[in-house]
């Protein structure tokens, strides 16, 4: 986001419909950001983000299909475009889904049944510029 009123560009990657909604509507009702793109699976997750270009990606880090995870996407979309910062969300908060997150490159890990209405309150931080020089996990 630069001085101008831009939107933050955000893409969802979550295989559940009712968590993506519900992520589309917070970032609507938000302000400020705006949903570029929605994905289930980690090929259009990949082709999405790569076309979109979005400034943030939010992933949910295990996915329906067997080709992939959240983090898959992140470390395959970093590839083009790392400037891409991502959330990583999860029912499974272990460490070692924190720290594939991080090594993924990932800016924050939030567990998704504690810590999900933290989402909107870590993009804005994101947009105004702040960065977690590894996965964060917020508790």
């Amino acid at each position: 986001m630069g001085a101008q009123e831009t939107s933050m560009a955000i893409f969802i990657v979550e295989d559940s419909a009712a968590v993506r909604e519900r992520l589309v509507e917070m970032v609507s009702e938000a302000g400020g950001m705006c949903v570029v793109g929605e994905a289930d699976n980690y090929r259009d997750a990949v082709a999405g983000i790569l076309d979109t270009h979005p400034d943030v990606a939010i992933l949910d880090i295990k996915l329906a299909d067997e080709r992939g995870s959240g983090i898959d996407v992140l470390v395959e979309a970093k590839r083009h475009l790392p400037g891409l910062r991502g959330i990583v969300l999860s029912n499974y908060a272990t460490p070692q889904h924190v720290k594939a997150s991080a090594d993924a490159g990932a800016s924050y890990f939030l567990d998704k049944s504690t810590e999900f209405d933290q989402i909107i309150g870590i993009l804005k931080t994101l947009g105004e510029g702040g960065q977690a020089p590894a996965a964060r996990h917020r508790s």
